[in-house]
């Protein structure tokens, strides 16, 4: 979370130091969706915005805010396809799917919206 400022960790991520910190996020949510995770450990992942499901969507609303941030700083939406936050996220790469999404038809009309308003 301290690196990335999320809990949106891709399942096959290793720390620089091997900890398989993608299975561990994974092991987490699963005990939770089974009612298997401590009230205690619940609370302590929710006090840090652990994400429990609609993961997708998170990560979206993430990356949106990564582009709104880009749009901030350099004045405009048009991000190179090489393209990688301080942070790691390849934002590049992102926009470059949501334009692929939006012609093909499968981006939702809100979705598309909130990218537009962006610019």
């Amino acid at each position: 979370h301290s690196e990335k400022g999320d809990f949106l960790v891709p399942a096959d991520y290793e720390s620089t130091g091997g900890v398989k910190l993608g299975g561990w996020v994974g092991n987490q949510r699963r005990a939770y969706l089974k009612g298997q995770l401590s009230e205690e450990r619940t609370k302590q992942l929710e006090e840090h915005g652990f994400v429990w499901d609609n993961i997708v969507d998170a990560a979206w609303e993430a990356n949106l805010g990564l582009l709104a941030r880009y749009r901030s700083e350099k004045g405009d939406c048009f991000v190179p396809r090489s393209y990688e936050t301080v942070e790691g996220a390849k934002l590049g790469r992102w926009i470059h799917t949501q334009r692929q999404v939006y012609s093909k038809g499968q981006l939702s009309e809100e979705r598309a919206k909130r990218l537009e308003e962006l610019g």
